[in-house]
């Protein structure tokens, strides 16, 4: 969904300087290809005066050939049980998308319908909706970075930021338990955006807020939230799952009517104020949710570059592989060799 499908592999630097032996003794093998240059296994023939016939180029370089075949054929035995291996490296990949936490809320209002009761779907909880959404998402950002922190009183790392989707999708089947708890956004938030913080910026950063609810924040709380947006330099997006109780965010208060009575838009209000990129989707029903994640993917499908990991590669195969032609070869010459004397 975040991806076009475009993107570049690059070998990270020393990548290929980085390997190992799984074995050492197999190297005291290597010595045994100088064997095929000093004895010499001919055939000998009953037949006088060989060293009078002319030289024949096509036999000597056959015997070269021979043992060229053999000293190869040691070589690539005694590297194959050495088990010669690349470590464990990285790929920078170049693609189109973004570093992407979701920030789920998983108080217990999310086990409410949504605001419309018309149709069967608008009774279903919000919690359940959500989470059906947000696993089509993530299972279409191909060359997005993504983490995930669910909240109620307390927030939890459900998945750390990174290109591991079954982690991020297993995540979301665990908050089929339900939801429990108060609503600790700005804990939800601090706790997300600290995963920005050993990332490089290489691409858009987005923080996908999902609740349906606000919070009143003190403050302290609302300086040092703000100074964390600034510093990680990560949009807001906040879609709003709005109750049969909410509030709705699109109408404006009465005047002389008290904000912190209506903490949902207390904080949004709140949001307008972080001085960086911030968008509210306020959703009544399931369509408008889905619709609400197709906007935040086109908005935030630009370009990014991150590192993926590669787990160790085996080399061996490669040395039995040569072991095996010069095999083959040997067995070649075997049948071009004279086992007797022509009359």
């Amino acid at each position: 969904m975040w991806s076009d499908g475009t993107q570049q592999v690059l070998l990270a630097s020393g990548y290929g300087e980085h390997w190992g032996l799984s074995h050492l003794w197999p190297l005291l093998l290597l010595p045994l290809a100088i064997l095929p240059w000093i004895l010499h296994g001919q055939m000998n023939f009953p037949h006088p005066a060989l060293q009078g016939l002319p030289e024949d180029p096509l036999s000597t370089w056959l015997d070269r050939l021979w043992k060229m075949a053999l000293s190869l054929l040691v070589l690539s035995l005694a590297l194959a049980l050495a088990g010669p291996y690349l470590k464990s490296q990285y790929v920078e990949k170049v693609g189109r998308g973004a570093h992407v936490m979701i920030v789920l809320d998983r108080s217990a209002s999310m086990n409410e319908p949504f605001v419309k009761k018309g149709n069967v779907q608008a009774r279903m909880p919000k919690m359940e909706v959500a989470r059906n959404v947000l696993k089509t998402l993530v299972a279409q950002g191909h060359d997005d970075l993504m983490g995930m922190v669910t909240f109620s009183t307390s927030p939890i790392l459900a998945a750390p930021l990174g290109n591991d989707r079954a982690y991020v999708q297993a995540a979301l089947d665990a908050t089929e338990a339900g939801g429990m708890g108060f609503t600790a956004v700005a804990r939800g938030l601090g706790m997300a955006l600290d995963y920005f913080a050993d990332q490089p910026v290489t691409g858009a950063r987005a923080m996908v807020l999902v609740s349906d609810g606000g919070a009143h924040l003190d403050g302290k709380t609302q300086d040092m939230l703000r100074a964390m947006f600034m510093r990680q330099q990560a949009s807001l997006y906040w879609i709003y799952l709005r109750s049969e109780s909410g509030v709705s965010l699109k109408q404006n208060l009465a005047e002389g009517e008290n904000i912190d009575a209506y903490p949902e838009y207390a904080l949004h209000e709140y949001f307008q104020t972080l001085n960086v990129p911030y968008r509210v989707y306020e959703a009544e029903n399931p369509e408008a949710v889905m619709a609400a994640v197709r906007d935040i993917s086109k908005l935030e499908n630009k370009p990014t570059r991150y590192l993926e990991p590669v787990s160790r590669r085996d080399l061996s195969q490669f040395a039995y592989g040569l072991a095996w032609l010069a095999a083959v070869l040997l067995i070649a010459l075997y049948g071009l060799e004279l086992k007797r004397w022509q009359a």
